[in-house]
């Protein structure tokens, strides 16, 4: 097998629109914790966000679905993981113009690095919207106007980055923490005094009470501000890709690229990036939102059996293998 990769992303024309707004969605995760229940629902191992665990569209449909709405497949970049073809081609037809299929896994901090090294090369004053492709939110319509501020927000304040949080119902150690400074005047929106990823059950209820925000994983910002703020936290990751920029779209694309993930170090984009920089970010609530990042089978199945609830329909209760 060549270890070159293959070049996925494409579009039926040049990305376009200098300044205008971009989404980045992160699709590569393989979804290991919940291999087992996936294999009982559906009888097959594949990754959570392309499962249709609501209604008949997968989780990351639901996910572009709401977020083409303001901005659109043209200017939406996804990123896959290297065997992800086979489920994503389809999916993100008409969603994705834009698609960065990885030569090999990677932590998210190296899969959304490189896809701001592309919105370099092809819009370098945009704002981007930056969301992972496997949560749960409802209602659709108020999450789009929630983004849609914390969007503003990033254009307004273009040397921070916005991140989206949820408030907690409880002090889950799974989750990253966003502790609250001091409130921007006219915004819900608050400077951040502290990011911390994954505490333990007694750190996280300190959080909790005092009145810290889970991390969705949902941030705004300018392209330079997301640079900057990498360049804060891994200054050697921030080196290479200024070495890849000036070879988006030209013949030596796919050598760069297979050189940047046999060299960059793995970065986790939370830990070794959100974490060492706090006072670069800005922090909003999501404000009638109902938020789950579904990494647990438990989770899902609390989610479903609420919504089913609501409609008034029977409840199938699934027996749930390996749920932690």
């Amino acid at each position: 097998m060549s270890t070159q990769p293959e070049r996925l992303y494409r579009s039926s024309a040049t990305p376009a629109g200098e300044g205008a707004d971009w989404t980045i969605a992160l699709a590569g995760g393989n979804g290991m914790r919940l291999a087992d229940y996936v294999q009982q629902r559906f009888g097959q191992r594949m990754p959570k966000q392309y499962c249709r665990l609501l209604g008949k569209r997968s989780m990351l449909e639901h996910t572009l679905d709401r977020l083409n709405e303001s901005t659109p497949a043209s200017r939406t970049l996804t990123v896959i993981g290297s065997d992800h073809e086979m489920w994503a081609t389809e999916q993100l037809r008409g969603r994705s113009a834009q698609v960065f299929r990885q030569p090999s896994s990677r932590e998210t901090g190296t899969a959304l690095y490189v896809a701001i090294a592309m919105l370099q090369r092809w819009a370098p004053e945009a704002v981007v919207t930056v969301t992972p492709t496997d949560h749960y939110v409802a209602p659709a319509s108020r999450y789009i106007s929630e983004v849609g501020r914390a969007r503003e927000l990033a254009a307004r304040h273009r040397d921070k980055i916005v991140l989206v949080g949820a408030r907690p119902n409880e002090a889950d150690p799974e989750l990253g923490y966003v502790s609250l400074g001091t409130r921007l005047p006219g915004t819900n929106a608050s400077t951040v005094v502290s990011f911390v990823e994954k505490p333990n059950s007694n750190r996280a209820e300190d959080l909790v009470a005092q009145g810290a925000l889970w991390n969705t994983m949902v941030c705004c910002g300018s392209v330079q501000a997301f640079w900057e703020l990498g360049r804060a936290g891994s200054p050697e990751l921030i080196d290479l890709l200024e070495s890849l920029v000036p070879l988006i779209d030209t013949d030596d694309e796919d050598a760069a690229l297979a050189a940047v993930y046999s060299l960059a170090p793995v970065i986790g984009f939370s830990r070794d990036i959100l974490e060492r920089s706090p006072e670069r970010l800005l922090a909003t609530p999501l404000e009638g939102i109902d938020w789950n990042d579904w990494g647990r089978a438990d989770r899902i199945e609390a989610t479903l059996v609420r919504r089913r609830g609501r409609t008034a329909k029977p409840v199938v209760h699934l027996p749930i293998a390996n749920a932690s």
